[in-house]
């Protein structure tokens, strides 16, 4: 009896998934209280806490270390763009200048 609730179960979770309206005219034909299953859940244990601890403070001495290399990166990319714009501003002063003279 117990396989045969089992198999009916499934089929009704796979025709829930596949075409809804059959699955709704199915329980209300047969007078069913569909209800699906439980979500799974983990069993917290001591060893299950103390390894998530440590992945996260992997997981956050990793981003630091990350920060430092981020930082450093965006202060090199900022000077070469203080660069180039020094030397922009230095090549329209050029230009001008040799405008001036020719004038």
């Amino acid at each position: 009896m117990l396989m045969g609730l089992d198999r009916r179960r499934k089929m009704l979770g796979y025709l829930r998934r596949v075409n809804y309206n059959t699955f709704e005219n199915t329980c209300k034909q047969l007078d069913i209280q569909y209800s699906p299953p439980q979500p799974y859940t983990r069993r917290v244990t001591k060893r299950w806490l103390v390894k998530k601890a440590l992945c996260i403070k992997v997981f956050e001495e990793k981003q630091k270390l990350k920060a430092a290399v981020r930082l450093k990166q965006r202060r090199e990319r900022q000077a070469r763009a203080r660069a180039a714009r020094e030397q922009q501003e230095k090549q329209v002063q050029e230009r001008q200048t040799q405008e001036g003279t020719l004038v």
